[in-house]
């Protein structure tokens, strides 16, 4: 596609997990496009699935089942003329290696914009939050340990609370002070147990709760440096191989 002077390869969202984050990177998407084209936007194409659905097979190791309905979005999106396809949540990307592999599209990581962001501040220790599955896998400490960043995690107990505020409130559209004042005093408590560098928030709808202004620790939102990697790849004149 020319949008005046700019190249843009139409960009693919597997959305839906869930809605509110969805149109988080819509309009940041389409805010950060205009940044560079005032009179213009993007080509995006959506394919919305169901959080809780997805949620439920994530929670009970049903793998196989959510790479196949992952792939079976990401067709649709091929279909509706999409050039690569990212997955809009941090859970999902638990199966990101399957389904690389039977992908219909080029697929662009939330976990490698979120290691370069880290290793350009030359920090090694992180701490994660995100849903009790992101939380209590290994994904991103193995993604994150290959550029000898660790990953520190929430006790058994904070997990629990950290992921049923997630799942009742954020997945809703819902923020409460007290929610929030939990959460960061399990952030503070963390920091001064592991001497924390900086916090990823491993889930897309943290950011509705927290921002860098709540925190003294460089904040690491996922949504934000996606839609960077995104508008980079949509607006590159060479189609990057990152599959």
């Amino acid at each position: 596609m020319e949008k005046g002077s700019l190249h843009m390869y139409k960009i693919g969202l597997v959305g839906g997990m869930g809605p509110v984050s969805t149109v988080d990177y819509y309009q940041k998407i389409i805010g950060g496009f205009q940044r560079k084209m005032p009179h213009a936007c993007p080509p995006i194409v959506i394919d919305s699935l169901d959080v809780f659905s997805l949620l439920n097979l994530e929670e009970n190791g049903r793998k196989a089942e959510l790479t196949a309905q992952l792939a079976a979005s990401i067709t649709n999106l091929k279909n509706a003329g999409a050039d690569f396809a990212v997955l809009t949540a941090n859970t999902p990307h638990l199966v990101f290696p399957e389904l690389k592999k039977c992908a219909s599209l080029p697929l662009l990581s939330i976990l490698d914009p979120v290691q370069r962001a880290i290793t350009s501040k030359r920090q090694h220790t992180v701490g994660l939050l995100g849903t009790k599955i992101t939380m209590e896998t290994d994904f991103y400490a193995q993604k994150m340990a290959s550029a000898d960043i660790r990953v520190i995690t929430p006790n058994s107990e904070q997990i629990e609370l950290i992921h049923k505020i997630i799942t009742n409130e954020l997945e809703l559209g819902v923020v409460t002070p007290t929610s929030k004042q939990k959460v960061l005093t399990i952030i503070n408590a963390m920091q001064n147990k592991y001497q924390l560098e900086g916090l990823i928030l491993g889930c897309t709808e943290l950011p509705l709760m927290l921002s860098q202004k709540d925190v003294s620790l460089t904040l690491y939102d996922t949504v934000e440096l996606h839609v960077r990697a995104i508008l980079e790849t949509a607006l590159n004149e060479q189609f990057p191989a990152f599959q």
